[in-house]
């Protein structure tokens, strides 16, 4: 298997996904969407048909990422992972992200950096 170091890697879609949600490992090299209060891999960048081919920006990808909001969003609010791979200020497991921008409601998509809990 090869390595990746620009933090995007193909896997296959388990489902059929829509760009910009969290995804999981499902099976071997096989991604489907995150629900809620799930830990996900990465963001998919483009969206695809079951069995398709899909890239996914891994989560220790540097830098923000575009994700789909379930409901309104404030900027800087703490965002939780919501259902269908899709992102939400509901208190659901831990903070995913933190919202760089608002979002108006379902099915925005806004620009959000990961949280970085600092160590004590």
């Amino acid at each position: 298997m090869a390595e990746t170091n620009d933090g995007i890697r193909t896997f296959t879609a388990g489902e059929a996904l829509e760009a910009h949600r969290r995804v999981k490992l499902t099976a071997a090299n096989t991604v489907s969407y995150a629900d809620a209060g799930e830990a996900h891999i990465g963001i998919t960048t483009d969206g695809c048909a079951s069995g398709d081919l899909v890239s996914v920006k891994l989560k220790n990808h540097p830098g923000t990422v575009k994700v789909t909001a379930a409901g309104a969003i404030t900027v800087n609010a703490d965002v939780y992972g919501a259902a269908d791979g899709k992102v939400s200020t509901t208190l659901s497991g831990a903070v995913v992200f933190i919202a760089l921008a608002a979002a108006s409601g379902d099915g925005s998509v806004i620009e959000a950096m990961p949280e970085l809990t600092e160590a004590a």
